[in-house]
C-alpha cells in the first residue's frame, strides 16, 4: 500500500517538534526507556488511522485522544497538535502529503487529494494493526483459545465470524428452551385429557373405544377417525340454558386432584429432599467466600451488561462501543472469573432439576383452580392462589440464582408446607358429595370435558411441534455456520500455520530446522501447538522459552499480516517487540525480515543499541536510517545524539559547577560517537558477547583505524603523483594526532587518573579544556564542508573509498598500478 517518505510531528504526545527523513525505508529508533520512542509509533499509528492505541480499548479506562494525545502543553490547543507524512505508493510511485490534527481525528487531509487517494487511505486507516508492541504480541501466543480466536480474527478481519457465531449461539439456545417448556406444557395436556379419560396411555384406539361409548350413550354417531376436523363432542347439542359447565365429571375431578396431590407429594419426598440439600450445599460454597460471592455478583453483572448490549453503547455508562470491543471488554472481564464460573454451572445444574419440579406443581395446581373456585370457598382459593404465586416466584430466583441469600431462602421454601393439602382433602370430600348425574348427563358432561382437553392438547401440541421445528432449525442453522467457517477458517489458518513455522525455522535454523505448528480452529476457539525439538506439540508457554516466545508472536503476526494484505503489506511499526531474545537470534530476525519482507518498510524501536546493530549487520536497516535518543524533557521533548547543541549543553552544566553531569553527558556521547565511528570505519573491536563495550573499548581503536586509513590514502595519492591531495592527507594526519594527544585517550592504560572515571572529580577549570579537546577530535571524524561523518565504502569486502554524503571529503584507497618494464 504505501510507504513513509518524511514524518513530521508537532506538540504531540511527548513530542514538541520533530522531523524524521525515512526515505520509505526500513527506519530505527533507538534509545533509553523514557526518551520518546513511543511518540514515534504513536504519531505513525495517529496519522495513518485516526487512531492510538495506548489510548484506545480495553484497560485505557479515562484516556481519550482528545485529552491525552496532545503535548501536555497544549492540552487546551488540541488544533496545534497534529502529525504530518509524506506518503508514497510503492505501486505507481506517487506522493501524498498528509495530516491529521488531535481536534479533528477522523479528519484527514490528503494533497494532493484525489478519489485515488482517499480510496487508498481509506483502506490504511481500517488497517490499525500495523503498530505492533511485545504485550500485543503475546496475546497471540499465551492466550487462552477462546481470546486468540478472537483476536487472531480481528487481525484478519473475521471477527464478524464470532459475532455471527455467537448470535446463532444465542438463538438456539433460546429456541431450544422455548421448545423444552412448550414440551412441559403439552404433557401437562396430555395427563389432563388422561385423566379426563380414565386411561393410562393415549392411543387413538383406547380414546375412540372410550369416547363412542359415551357417543352412544346419547345415541350419537361413532367416531372413526381422530383427525384435526373431528371433535369429540360432534352431534351433541348444546346443554340446557343454565347448565352449561354447571356440572362436573366427578371421575375426572377426583383424578385432577389426585394429580395434584401426587405432585405435591415428591417435592416433600426423600429423592428431591436429598437434591435441594445438595444444591443448599453447593450455593452455600459460593456465599461463604467473600471472593467467591463478590465474583458471582460481577460475572452476573457482566451477563447482563451483554444481554442489554444494544449493538452501540455500553448499557451502563452510555459510552459508544463497537461490538467487537464491548464483547471483548465483557468477555475478558469473565475469563477472569473462570473458576466462579465453574463453581456456578454446577451449582445451576444441581438447581435446574427443581425448577422443573416446581413448574410440574404449577401446572397441576392451575388443572384443580377451576375446581376449587367451584366447590370451596375464598380462603381455600387463597391458599392456592398464594402456591402458585409461591412456586412462581421461587422458580424465578432459583433462575435469576443471585443474589445468594436470596436462593439459598428460596431453596429452604421449596420445602415447606404450605396446608395445600387440607385443600386437596376438602376438594375430594366435595367431589364426592355432588349429585350422581343421569347416565346421560354423565356422558354430555364427560364428552365436554375431554374436547375440551382433547382441544387444548392439539393446540399445546401444535405449539410444541412449531417450537420443536424452530430450535431444530436454530440449530442446523448453528451447526452449517460453524462447519462453514470452519472449514473457511481451516484453509485460513493452514496457510497461516505454514508460513508461520518457516518464518520462525529461518530464525532458529540453528536447532529447530524441523520446527512445525498447528493453529486448532473449533467452536469459538483457536488452539495453537507448536513443536518442541520432535517430542510432541505443546502450547508456547509450556517447555518454549520467554525469548523464543517472543520470536513465535512476531513470526505468527507477519504470517497472519501477509495472509491478510498480501503484496499490500508495504509498512509495519515493530515496537520493542523482541526484548527477550538472545543476540545471535535477533540477527536472524533481521535478516529474516531483509529476506522475507523485501518491499515492507519496517520502522523498529529499541532500548537497545545491540540489537540496533544487529540490524545494521544484517542490512536491515542502513546506517543512516536511524535516529538515537539521548533524553527526554517535558520542555524540548525528545534530544538526538546529533547537532551541535550537545557540546553547549555539556559546557553548561560544567559553568554551573555540574562537572559530574557535566562528564556523564560527555562520556554517553562519546560512547555513541565512537560507536558510530567503529561502525562507519570497519573497526576491529575486542569481541563481548553482551555487546557492551566502553567508551575506552571503542575510540582508542577508531582513532587508530582513522589513522590507518589516512595512511592508505596517503599512500595512494603518492602512488598517482597527487601532491596537492597528499599534503591535505598529511595536514588531516597531523590535525588528528594532535586532537588525540590532547584528549590524552592514548595514555589511559598507563595513567588511569585521566581516564573518564576520573572526570567527575575535576574542577570545572581543568573540565572544560577537555571538553574542548574532545570537540575537536570528532572534528576529525567529520567533513569539514557538511559535517557529514567520514565512512568506508563498501561496507564489506575490499576497501576503496573513505568519503562523506556531499563527496566533498573523499579518501581513495586505489594505488596507481605499475607499469610492467619491457624486456
Amino acid at each position: 500500500m504505501i510507504h513513509i517518505q518524511r514524518l513530521t510531528i508537532h506538540e504531540f504526545r511527548g513530542v514538541r517538534r520533530l522531523q524524521l527523513d525515512l526515505k520509505g525505508k526500513n527506519f530505527a529508533v533507538c534509545g533509553p526507556n523514557g526518551t520518546g520512542k513511543s511518540g514515534i509509533v504513536d504519531a505513525l499509528e495517529f496519522v495513518l488511522t485516526g487512531t492510538i492505541s495506548r489510548l484506545t480499548g480495553q484497560g485505557r479506562g479515562d484516556l481519550s485522544i482528545k485529552d491525552h494525545a496532545p503535548h501536555v502543553d497544549s492540552r487546551f490547543s488540541p488544533d496545534k497538535a497534529y502529525v504530518e507524512a509524506v506518503v508514497s505508493t510503492p505501486a505507481n510511485k506517487k506522493t501524498f502529503t498528509i495530516r491529521r490534527t488531535v481536534k479533528s481525528p477522523k479528519t484527514l487531509s490528503v494533497i494532493p487529494d484525489t478519489k485515488e487517494a482517499r480510496a487508498l487511505f481509506k483502506s490504511v486507516e481500517e488497517h490499525p494493526e500495523i503498530a505492533l508492541s511485545r504485550r500485543e504480541i503475546i496475546r497471540y501466543v499465551l492466550a487462552e483459545p477462546g481470546k486468540r480466536s478472537k483476536d487472531v480474527q480481528a487481525l484478519l478481519k473475521l471477527d464478524q465470524l464470532e459475532d455471527l457465531r455467537t448470535k446463532f449461539q444465542r438463538i438456539a439456545n433460546a429456541e431450544q428452551t422455548s421448545s423444552a417448556n412448550a414440551d412441559r406444557v403439552k404433557e401437562a395436556s396430555k395427563n389432563a385429557l388422561l385423566r379426563a379419560l380414565g386411561l393410562a396411555t393415549l392411543s387413538s384406539t383406547e380414546v375412540l373405544t372410550v369416547v363412542n361409548h359415551f357417543r352412544a350413550v346419547l345415541g350419537l354417531e361413532p367416531l372413526t377417525v381422530l383427525s384435526a376436523e373431528v371433535s369429540l363432542k360432534d352431534g351433541l347439542a348444546s346443554a340446557p340454558e343454565g347448565e352449561a359447565g354447571h356440572r362436573l365429571v366427578k371421575a375426572a375431578a377426583k383424578a385432577d386432584v389426585e394429580a395434584a396431590r401426587s405432585v405435591a407429594k415428591r417435592l416433600g419426598a426423600e429423592e428431591f429432599v436429598a437434591k435441594v440439600a445438595a444444591a443448599s450445599q453447593a450455593v452455600t460454597g459460593l456465599q461463604a467466600d467473600a471472593s467467591l460471592l463478590d465474583a458471582v455478583v460481577r460475572d452476573d453483572f457482566l451477563r447482563t451488561a451483554l444481554d442489554l448490549y444494544d449493538g452501540e453503547a455500553c448499557p451502563a455508562c452510555e459510552t459508544p462501543k463497537a461490538p467487537e470491543v464491548f464483547a471483548a471488554i465483557i468477555e475478558a472481564k469473565r475469563a477472569k472469573l473462570a473458576e466462579v464460573h465453574r463453581l456456578r454451572t454446577a451449582a445451576e445444574t444441581l438447581i435446574a432439576p427443581l425448577i422443573e419440579a416446581l413448574e410440574a406443581e404449577t401446572q397441576a395446581l392451575r388443572t384443580v383452580f377451576p375446581l376449587t373456585k367451584r366447590l370451596l370457598d375464598d380462603a381455600a382459593l387463597k391458599a392456592l392462589t398464594n402456591r402458585g404465586a409461591g412456586l412462581k416466584a421461587l422458580s424465578d430466583q432459583l433462575a435469576a440464582f443471585v443474589p445468594l441469600d436470596a436462593t439459598l431462602a428460596a431453596l429452604e421454601a421449596i420445602l415447606r408446607d404450605d396446608g395445600l393439602n387440607e385443600v386437596f382433602d376438602r376438594l375430594d370430600h366435595a367431589i364426592a358429595v355432588l349429585p350422581e348425574p343421569s347416565e346421560q348427563e354423565a356422558a354430555r358432561d364427560f364428552l365436554t370435558v375431554a374436547d375440551l382437553r382433547f382441544e387444548a392438547l392439539r393446540s399445546d401440541n401444535a405449539a410444541a411441534r412449531s417450537a420443536a421445528a424452530r430450535a431444530q432449525r436454530a440449530r442446523k442453522v448453528l451447526d452449517v455456520y460453524a462447519e462453514a467457517s470452519r472449514l473457511a477458517l481451516e484453509k485460513v489458518y493452514q496457510d497461516v500455520e505454514g508460513h508461520f513455522a518457516e518464518l520462525y525455522r529461518h530464525i532458529n535454523a540453528d536447532d529447530e530446522s524441523t520446527f512445525e505448528a498447528k493453529l486448532m480452529p473449533s467452536m469459538g476457539k483457536l488452539g495453537f501447538n507448536v513443536d518442541f525439538y520432535t517430542r510432541g506439540f505443546f502450547p508456547p508457554g509450556a517447555y518454549h522459552s520467554e525469548g523464543h516466545q517472543d520470536s513465535m508472536g512476531l513470526c505468527l503476526y507477519l504470517a497472519l499480516m501477509r495472509h491478510l494484505l498480501g503484496d499490500a503489506f508495504t509498512f509495519a511499526v515493530l515496537d520493542d517487540v523482541l526484548m527477550s531474545v538472545d543476540a545471535g537470534h535477533r540477527r536472524e530476525v533481521s535478516r529474516m525480515l531483509k529476506a522475507e519482507f523485501p518491499n515492507t518498510q519496517f520502522v523498529l524501536t529499541t532500548h537497545d543499541k545491540t540489537w540496533l546493530k544487529h540490524m545494521g549487520t544484517a542490512g536491515l536497516v542502513e546506517p543512516k536510517q536511524a535516529v538515537h535518543f539521548r533524553k527526554w524533557t517535558v520542555d524540548e521533548g525528545p534530544s538526538a545524539w546529533t547537532g551541535g547543541d550537545i557540546w553547549a549543553e555539556i559546557r553548561e552544566y560544567a559553568t554551573l559547577d555540574d562537572v559530574r553531569g557535566a562528564a556523564a553527558l560527555l562520556r554517553h556521547y562519546l560512547e555513541h560517537l565512537a560507536g558510530e565511528y567503529c561502525q562507519s570505519l570497519r573497526v576491529r573491536v575486542e569481541y563481548r558477547a553482551d555487546g557492551r563495550h566502553d567508551l575506552g573499548d571503542l575510540l582508542a581503536p577508531a582513532i587508530g583505524q582513522m589513522k590507518k586509513l589516512l595512511l592508505e590514502s596517503l599512500a595512494a595519492a603518492e602512488s598517482w603523483g597527487d601532491t596537492v591531495r597528499a599534503d591535505a592527507i598529511r595536514q588531516r594526519t597531523a590535525a588528528l594526532t594532535e586532537a588525540a594527544a590532547a584528549t590524552s585517550i592514548e595514555q589511559w592504560q598507563v595513567n588511569p587518573a585521566i581516564h573518564f572515571n576520573a572526570w567527575s572529580n575535576f574542577h570545572k577549570n581543568d573540565f572544560l579544556p577537555l571538553v574542548d579537546s574532545f570537540e575537536a577530535l570528532v572534528r576529525e571524524f567529520t567533513c569539514q564542508l557538511c559535517g557529514d561523518l567520514l565512512e568506508v565504502s563498501p561496507h564489506r569486502g575490499s576497501k576503496e573509498h573513505m568519503l562523506c554524503l556531499c563527496g566533498g571529503s573523499t579518501f581513495s584507497f586505489k594505488k596507481k598500478t605499475k607499469e610492467k618494464t619491457a624486456g
